[in-house]
């Protein structure tokens, strides 16, 4: 296993509209002409409406998948709680960092569910290290607010920061700063954490591999390892489902830090390649940024957009990442968490924080986007964005 070092984020790269449209649902008929490594048919996907494999752990993730690729119309969160508290007041979001797709998501779903609370939110950028956001959030304890809402922190190293926080009557609600949903074990100071559970995204990102290989999948895995829980997390869940399956392998593992990966995946994908050859069908990854920056590299190397290798994420559903699943370019996987929704969820944490009630025990079920449903639940827009009525769901619980 290839090891090296941590670091995670969420970034959005946005990228140009190809010309090649993937008009199918499932396995092949399409006119792409993948060169040397690739299979010259059209980028198989992890498709809910193959017959079901006669394969114990390939059934498996095909009833996994079936779950995970359903629309989600109808609301299965919280249905009380707290009314509206301290309108008026002044919050602080803190992003990793402002290029972040994930955390530049649910802001923006935490500005928009204040508004409906009328309370002011003031963003202040991480910076994408520990210590600058940890800088931004002495800058926020500076300003006094009512609450501090953080996206992608280590809760670890964050955990002394949370207790002057909570020292001084400021709650602090998360986003992807733990090791899953809820208030965290290891930083008490925390009131919870939203997100889907990240064991289950990366199951099901496997799930995807298995499938759509019926149950012959060569893998790689990448990740920031050590760095954040939840990368950790994400690997080994990804790891275990992959070896359920007698006639898949992993072939290797990368972790280093996530900020790297712009300078480091496609020198990593391109040596994959070389040493593994047609061993190596499928890749996997913690997050959609990583193929930003293999791809390059693999189109280099004479891969063409059907594979293989192709690619799935582990989260979190970027709009590069859905650009690419819909002219079928490479990735055929994502799975995406509700962005919009969590930052919703965030304020309705928030709110009840502020009213001295428990956090809610609502956890949002992954959704995986394929070729099949890339354009449904706001999909058009490049973006994950369930049809629950959830923001009115919310505005009922705060009257």
């Amino acid at each position: 296993m290839s090891r090296t070092g941590s670091r995670v984020g969420w970034v959005a790269v946005t990228t140009a509209t190809v010309a090649l449209a993937l008009a199918g649902c499932s396995t092949t008929d399409s006119t792409v002409d993948a060169k040397a490594g690739g299979s010259g048919t059209a980028a198989t996907t992890c498709s809910t409406k193959s017959p079901k494999s006669g394969d114990t752990a390939v059934a498996a993730s095909q009833n996994r998948l079936g779950k995970a690729a359903g629309a989600s119309s109808t609301w299965d969160g919280p249905m009380t709680g707290a009314p509206v508290q301290k309108r008026g007041a002044t919050m602080v979001f803190i992003p990793y960092t402002s290029t972040n797709a994930g955390d530049v998501g649910v802001g923006a779903g935490f500005q928009e569910a204040a508004k409906a609370l009328g309370w002011d939110v003031k963003v202040i950028d991480g910076g994408g290290s520990v210590t600058s956001y940890l800088a931004a959030f002495d800058q926020a304890l500076a300003l006094r607010p009512a609450g501090i809402a953080v996206s992608s922190f280590d809760p670890n190293a964050a955990e002394p920061a949370f207790g002057k926080a909570k020292a001084a009557g400021i709650p602090v609600v998360g986003n992807h700063t733990g090791e899953g949903p809820g208030p965290q074990s290891t930083a008490p100071s925390l009131f919870t954490n939203v997100t889907s559970d990240p064991a289950i995204i990366a199951q099901v990102a496997a799930d995807c591999a298995l499938v759509a290989s019926g149950g012959t999948a060569g893998v790689t895995i990448v990740g920031c390892g050590s760095e954040l829980q939840i990368c950790v997390t994400k690997e080994k869940s990804m790891n275990d489902t992959v070896k359920t399956c007698g006639g898949c392998s992993v072939l290797d593992q990368h972790d280093y830090p996530f900020g790297e990966a712009t300078q480091r995946e496609g020198g990593i994908a391109s040596a994959d390649l070389q040493r593994f050859g047609k061993k190596l069908t499928y890749m996997l990854s913690i997050n959609d940024v990583y193929w930003d920056a293999a791809i390059p590299a693999l189109k280099a190397a004479g891969v063409g957009p059907a594979g293989p290798p192709l690619m799935i994420a582990a989260g979190d559903g970027s709009p590069a990442a859905f650009q690419r699943i819909r002219t079928g370019q490479y990735q055929i996987a994502t799975v995406a968490e509700p962005l919009n929704e969590h930052g919703w969820q965030m304020a309705d944490e928030m709110n009840r924080a502020l009213a001295g009630q428990q956090p809610s025990t609502f956890v949002t079920y992954p959704h995986i986007v394929t070729s099949e449903n890339v354009d449904s639940e706001g999909g058009k827009d490049n973006v994950y964005d369930p049809g629950n009525g959830y923001r009115d769901q919310f505005k009922k619980i705060w009257g």
